[in-house]
């Protein structure tokens, strides 16, 4: 069995861009501008919900959409960026990123199976 295809979930492009029902109108609407700069054909989220990957029609993963930000590998993010340090672009459902990251590490617990870091969900994206 293939572990990294068994905690991907395809989605549509419609899908990932309600993936947060949060998200403003020009959150999507940045979200889909990056989609066409960048020529996103495919969608897949992790097991645990936490993340929405985009990939390009070679499979190459050039787009990472979390709840409040995206991210891009180095070299992809939109030049027009606000933060040039950073390779993302924060969206209106941004929570500071060093308060979530503390708020995280005082919860972090361990899947007993293969002792990695399991998400909020509670359920192990590698042994499910």
């Amino acid at each position: 069995m293939n572990t990294v295809a068994s905690t991907r979930r395809p989605m549509t492009r419609t899908e990932a861009l309600a993936w947060n029902p949060n998200w403003s109108v020009g959150d999507q609407r940045v979200i889909e501008e990056n989609v066409e700069r960048l020529q996103v054909s495919s969608f897949y989220r992790t097991k645990s919900n936490s993340t929405v990957t985009g990939q390009t029609a070679e499979g190459r993963s050039v787009m990472y959409l979390h709840p409040g930000y995206v991210v891009f590998p180095k070299g992809l993010a939109p030049e027009d960026r606000k933060d040039l340090d950073w390779d993302g672009i924060d969206l209106s459902t941004m929570q500071s990123r060093r308060a979530a990251s503390v708020a995280a590490e005082e919860r972090m617990t361990f899947c007993p199976g293969c002792f990695y870091a399991l998400p909020a969900t509670g359920v192990c994206d590698t042994c499910g």
